[in-house]
């Protein structure tokens, strides 16, 4: 009866253990690079400052490591740094689909890069109809231009809503104290 205990005492252990790894797996999509690119690993604002390096194959790229902290980094294409993906570094699985510039590339696969890839997409969005909106006003007349202008404002101040609440959302983590530390509000009339 006591071995079956210490059997299960131990089982829990190695899962609870198992649960609290901090390595990482990185699982890489780039089906529009070619076979043998490096793709490299760096800290986002020490790009000097190189975690690994790997090599496309079919289609797609491997990397894997430990980390005791979540870092922002970047993943890119060597011979065309543009194309890359920013993510948040963490244990645990992250899905990187890297597309060659101007494409964009999409991070998943942990809580904190699922909400950092929803706020892209958001703000991505929005950019886009504020681009639109803005090219359209300035092939107008002046009463159209205006009203167009008071719709860029507007996605102006979306945008920047988008942002903060994200960084509301997750102000406990690295992710709004990423948003918190490099957003600055723009300064709206």
């Amino acid at each position: 009866m006591i071995y079956r205990n210490v059997i299960r005492l131990a089982a829990a252990g190695m899962v609870f253990c198992a649960c609290q790894s901090d390595s990482y797996k990185i699982k890489g999509y780039a089906s529009k690079l070619k076979d043998g690119d490096t793709i490299t690993l760096a800290l986002e604002d020490h790009q000097q400052k190189i975690l690994g390096q790997t090599l496309v194959s079919q289609g797609t790229f491997a990397l894997s490591g430990t980390t005791d902290t979540t870092v922002f980094c970047r993943v890119y294409l060597n011979s065309n740094p543009l194309s890359n993906a920013s993510f948040f570094l963490e244990p645990g699985n992250i899905t990187i689909e890297l597309n060659p510039y101007p494409q964009q590339s999409r991070v998943s696969g942990t809580v904190m890069n699922n909400e950092w890839q929803k706020l892209n997409d958001q703000v991505q969005a929005l950019g886009d109809k504020l681009i639109r909106t803005a090219e359209a006003s300035a092939k107008t007349d002046a009463e159209n231009r205006h009203l167009l202008q008071s719709e860029v404002d507007s996605l102006h101040h979306e945008i920047s809503s988008c942002i903060k609440s994200t960084a509301q959302r997750n102000k406990d983590n690295v992710l709004g104290k990423y948003i918190e530390e490099n957003y600055k509000e723009p300064e709206f009339k």
